[in-house]
């Protein structure tokens, strides 16, 4: 199982030494370091007790101890520890690519492709009968950069009859998918709306339930 990571990260012309560990269940909690010269510039300790009273899965300690790490090394790469301040945006690199496109490159090359983020921004709420503006956003879990090209569908699902396709789609540049959506009147039983949305192997599944209309009076 694995314990802890320790990284030595370039900026600035300076080495960074990023080390993050797990203190063990009798102190249940993960702590990164980020050193320069021997001196700590920055600390971050997060509690996985809520992982204990199930019985501790390594996978998912694990997997925390891996996501702390690449956030405490994106600080280092993105200059947030800098002793001199962060920089200027495009300072010191020449290039003409903007800083979305590095930071993207920079956690394919060291951490391989981010997790899918799937966010409902609107409606607020579903109802049957009712129109409804649909809008997704899809992010990368560690950049919370836009993700396009994500393949989107919409599907409905009641007691009564087959799953019926809303829509479908792909996100666009800007991580969005937007469509306008009608909700049939359901005659009996109730309905939920299942989204599935997939890049390459990376898969999210949501789900919402399907309310009453609004009544106007």
């Amino acid at each position: 199982m694995i314990t802890g990571y320790n990284t030595d990260v370039e900026y600035n012309a300076r080495i960074y030494h990023v080390q993050t560990e797990d203190k063990g269940t009798s102190n249940p909690v993960i702590e990164s370091l980020i050193y320069l010269g021997g001196e700590i510039l920055a600390a971050r300790r997060t509690s996985y007790e809520d992982l204990l009273p199930a019985g501790l899965d390594p996978k998912a300690l694990a997997g925390r101890l891996e996501s702390q790490h690449q956030r405490m090394v994106l600080n280092v790469r993105q200059g947030r520890c800098d002793p001199e301040g962060m920089k200027s945006f495009g300072s010191g690199i020449v290039s003409d690519r903007g800083f979305e496109e590095v930071v993207l490159d920079y956690l394919a090359n060291e951490f391989g492709p981010e997790s899918l983020q799937i966010t409902l921004e609107s409606p607020p709420r579903f109802e049957e009968g009712m129109h409804h503006e649909f809008e997704i956003r899809a992010r990368g879990e560690l950049s919370a950069l836009p993700v396009k090209n994500v393949k989107v569908s919409l599907r409905l699902i009641t007691p009564v009859d087959k799953p019926q396709t809303l829509v479908e789609g792909k996100t666009d540049a800007e991580g969005l998918f937007r469509e306008v959506l009608t909700l049939p009147t359901l005659e009996e039983g109730g309905a939920a709306l299942v989204l599935q949305a997939s890049l390459d192997e990376d898969r999210v599944e949501l789900k919402w339930l399907v309310g009453p209309g609004s009544v106007e009076g």
